[in-house]
């Protein structure tokens, strides 16, 4: 049974999800459970939110708390070393091969949150698939950034059907996942990265921060559905 304060929040400009999170001491995935068919990256002035204030003291809260912040943390900086590689790359920098070093580990970061919940070979499998989602990125930056056309359309196909399958496996791993939404998520993601490296090549540095602060949010908005599908599959049973 979940007893909690429940709250009407009207939202106010400036408020955000984690914001909201914070100040009311609950997670972001419950207000997004609580509150279905709101946009919580366009959040609207005068929507009115449910939220079950106050429950952190709770150890189960605790604990869906500490999987919010841990996969937000794990996109957050795959998003910022990606963009670090896509320099390197664009500019054939001698770092190149010390950052996608360092990027692999992100692959590795965000496997092992699910390694919590899933067995040891469906944490691999989801490693390799990231792992591959980055080198692929890699060589469709080095295709554009050299002007080869048809290389950079064979590698993108390639880079989307990695896309498909990393849904694919999650959403036959849970229930709470449909395969549509994080198939959206995915390719969202892929066309602001896209966006990046062409911006980048065509020195549009303009451009080029949009498309970078579009990802970082997007990123955002995977983190947070991956988190809510876990919540649903594996603590809310619990309650």
């Amino acid at each position: 049974m979940d007893f909690c304060r429940t709250i009407i929040h009207v939202v106010q400009p400036g408020d955000t999800f984690y914001r909201l999170a914070q100040r009311y001491q609950t997670t972001v995935p419950d207000i997004i459970l609580r509150n279905p068919g709101v946009n919580p990256y366009n959040l609207q002035i005068g929507t009115r939110l449910r939220i079950c204030a106050g429950r952190m003291e709770d150890s189960l809260q605790k604990d869906e708390m500490d999987l919010s912040n841990d996969m937000r943390e794990a996109w957050y900086q795959h998003g910022f070393w990606t963009t670090l590689y896509l320099l390197s790359m664009s500019y054939a920098l001698p770092n190149a091969g010390s950052v996608q070093e360092r990027l692999m580990e992100t692959a590795d970061d965000i496997a092992e949150i699910f390694g919590k919940f899933y067995s040891q070979k469906m944490v691999e499998q989801l490693k390799a698939l990231l792992m591959e989602h980055i080198e692929l990125a890699g060589q469709l930056m080095e295709a554009l950034r050299d002007q080869k056309t048809g290389e950079a359309e064979q590698i993108e196909a390639k880079w989307r059907q990695n896309a498909d399958q990393i849904a694919r496996m999650l959403s036959s791993a849970n229930s709470e996942y449909r395969y549509e939404d994080l198939q959206q998520l995915f390719n969202m993601h892929l066309d602001t990265l896209k966006q990046q490296m062409i911006a980048d090549n065509n020195n549009n540095y303009e451009a080029f921060v949009k498309a970078t602060d579009e990802n970082t949010q997007h990123l955002m908005q995977i983190a947070d559905a991956l988190t809510a599908g876990l919540i649903r599959q594996f603590y809310q049973k619990q309650q």
